[in-house]
């Protein structure tokens, strides 16, 4: 007898608290020891053949499946709710996909002649009422997975009528729906027909929604954590490139909230679980990489030896361990000291026509970033998003500066960060051994330059699918654009896009997505397409909302944080987001009235983090896209380069939202809000 829980049991057990949660657990844990469930307080829901209710407490009822093979904990809650939700449901494998499905079965109602009086006046005209779904065939319904008691109730239903609608349906056919329902092709979501005989609960679609567990560790471990609800249940979709043969680099991108992180993290787990394997899986902060380790830790629990051979940390971390186990501790240079190097040779008079300002970010973004020792070099350097154009001899009086910086940092015994990567880049060339035999890099799309060129030379030096990457072009805010496949990162052919969006309501994500294209190309011409991205959730419309002054925005603002908590929402789930440190007060004076628990960040600090609600403040027509950015454009290639990177920046934030998104500003507002609205 196989043991196995779905999605709903851990969704409705995340519902109760935290008392009734540890009962629950208690109750399944005695039925994974014994899955007959002999030692249990059991009874027949006599409404629907194969389910049972488990006693827990006084009130709560655990609802179980039991087929004589299979045992599945289905939901938990009171006990007329329990014995409500059973009687509500079938479960059965889908007669074209085979995927075993949780059905809500159709209510069907008698339709019934009532007299009204006649009351002789002009009839209103008839209104039109829109069926997405009235002309698809059975055939087309049932091979996206729609069971066939909904087949006339899909056809039936109107326009206003979909989503809710979507929530009675299994997730395949909802998703399916819902894009055909905003301009999709149905064609695109036919699901795998499972072969005869084939186990109904291993059909792909099956496996996001159930999951079976191997004794009373690997449950503990599943139950423990809220994490399981999304990081267990994978998309057939997330699940494809998890398990895939990868025959070089790969890339996994999508929309805000699609999964890449889960996809991220399912690939490590995947590959620690090869004998010999060590993996490191890695971010670009140490904040995400806690974050990620944390999960980790929840997905292995039960599997010690796998977690013995994952490695989770922030990117640069990894390479300052490996460049000390290398070579020695790193004594790195700051910013200060190369601003003063800056200052230095500016003061011997080299650097004329340039300010000190241009000279420490052209340092940062192009000299440093690429890694360039000579004047050639600096030459041949693309200037993707650089605001100045330099002539022959502005680029021979800028590199002065620059060799002069280089000979200080020297002089002194530090190095950069991206000295460090070039360094250990050289080391893996030439033979070096690294302690890790796969790198799964999360967020990749701020990788920058010299992590990139580092990381081709550990796949060139590994095996085949030694890379994998998940990240979103549109939520590149940190470097400019560069081409990974000259740097020796080539995915082409290797990338795939996720269209199911988990963590952002349709609304929040609609309104997002509205800033960006709708295709996205990188500098080696791989598109990633918005186009067909869907949520798998409702919620309110974003607020937009401008106002006369910033104390008025705070006001308003701090409002709006009112009402959230009010409907009981905790404060560390709640986020007021900003452009800069410029606009952090403006943020602290709308939670001022409200309490300190609720985070006030920048846009890029927010970068990783979700939250039920968001607020964006200060999107004001001087802030954002800033102005310091745009000053002194080169060219139009340069403008659009940094319109672009502020764009990403308003779109990470409001994709922070789970739930509820509120964006303000001072009248006239951003260019930005345009799009929104």
């Amino acid at each position: 007898m196989t043991l196995l829980y779905a999605s709903t049991f851990t969704k409705a057990l995340d519902r109760l608290t935290t008392a009734e949660q540890k009962q629950v657990k208690i109750t399944a844990f005695d039925l994974a020891q014994d899955e007959s469930g002999n030692g249990l307080s059991l009874h027949r829901v006599e409404a629907t053949p194969g389910f049972w209710t488990a006693r827990v407490s006084q009130d709560i009822r655990i609802v179980l499946h039991k087929d004589g093979e299979h045992t599945l904990l289905a939901w938990v809650g009171h006990h007329d709710d329990a014995y409500h939700w059973a009687e509500r449901r079938r479960l059965v494998p889908h007669e074209r996909t085979g995927a075993m499905q949780l059905v809500e079965i159709v209510e069907r109602t008698e339709e019934r002649l009532v007299y009204t009086e006649t009351v002789e006046e002009a009839a209103p005209a008839p209104v039109a009422v829109h069926r997405p779904f009235a002309q698809l065939s059975d055939d087309d319904l049932l091979n996206v997975g729609v069971p066939r008691d909904w087949l006339d109730v899909v056809r039936s239903v109107d326009e206003a009528s979909v989503d809710g609608l979507f929530g009675s349906l299994p997730d395949e056919a909802a998703e399916a729906l819902l894009d055909f329902a905003t301009g999709g092709r149905l064609q695109d979501h036919v699901a795998l027909q499972a072969g005869p005989g084939a186990d109904p609960f291993a059909h792909p679609d099956a496996q996001r929604r159930f999951r079976a567990v191997d004794g009373v560790e690997e449950l503990k471990a599943a139950l423990d954590a809220p994490f399981a609800q999304w990081a267990v249940f994978l998309h057939p979709a997330q699940r494809a490139p998890v398990s895939r043969d990868w025959k070089g680099p790969a890339r996994v991108s999508g929309s805000a909230g699609t999964g890449k992180t889960i996809v991220a993290l399912h690939r490590a787990v995947h590959l620690a679980g090869r004998v010999g394997a060590q993996v490191l899986l890695t971010t670009f902060s140490k904040p995400l990489a806690a974050s990620l380790a944390g999960k980790a830790e929840l997905m292995t629990e039960a599997t010690p030896d796998v977690r013995a051979r994952l490695t989770v940390r922030a990117i640069d971390q990894a390479a300052y361990e490996l460049y000390a186990r290398a070579f020695s501790q790193p004594n790195m240079a700051t910013a200060s000291q190369v601003r003063a190097a800056i200052k230095a040779a500016t003061d011997s008079g080299l650097g004329a026509g340039h300010s000190p300002a241009f000279l420490y970010e052209e340092w940062d973004e192009l000299v440093d970033a690429w890694g360039l020792h000579d004047a050639e070099a600096y030459a041949a350097v693309p200037r993707i998003g650089r605001r100045t154009r330099l002539g022959p001899k502005q680029r021979e009086s800028a590199w002065a500066v620059f060799a002069f910086v280089r000979e200080r940092l020297a002089t002194r015994g530090v190095v950069t960060t991206a000295d460090i990567y070039g360094r250990l880049t050289q080391w893996v060339e030439d033979g070096g051994q690294l302690p890790f035999t796969h790198v799964v890099v999360d967020e990749a799309q701020d990788l920058s330059v010299a992590q990139a060129r580092f990381l081709a030379a550990v796949g060139r030096a590994g095996t085949a699918d030694a890379l994998f990457f998940t990240g979103d072009l549109g939520q590149r805010i940190f470097h400019l654009p560069f081409s990974w496949a000259k740097l020796g990162l080539d995915v082409r052919g290797r990338a795939q896009v996720l269209k199911v969006c988990y963590r952002t309501s349709h609304q929040i994500r609609r309104a997002a997505d509205r800033l960006l294209a709708g295709e996205i190309a990188d500098q080696d011409g791989i598109e990633e397409s918005r186009r067909g991205t869907v949520s798998v959730f409702d919620g309110p419309d974003p607020v937009v909302e401008l106002f006369d002054d910033a104390n008025s925005e705070a006001v308003g603002v701090g409002k709006w944080l009112s009402a959230r908590l009010a409907e009981a929402m905790p404060e560390a789930e709640i986020a007021v987001l900003v452009r800069g440190q410029a606009q952090l007060d403006r943020g602290r004076a709308a939670i001022k009235p409200i309490g300190d628990g609720i985070s006030v960040l920048t846009m890029h600090d927010a970068k990783g983090l979700e939250f039920r609600a968001v607020a964006v403040m200060a999107l004001d027509e001087d802030v954002l896209p800033d102005p310091e950015r745009l000053a002194g454009i080169g060219d139009m290639a340069d403008l659009e380069a940094i319109q672009d990177a502020e764009r990403h920046l308003l779109y990470v934030a409001a994709t922070r939202a789970r739930d509820r998104l509120m964006l303000s500003g001072v009248s006239p507002g951003s260019e930005f809000l345009d799009d929104l609205i």
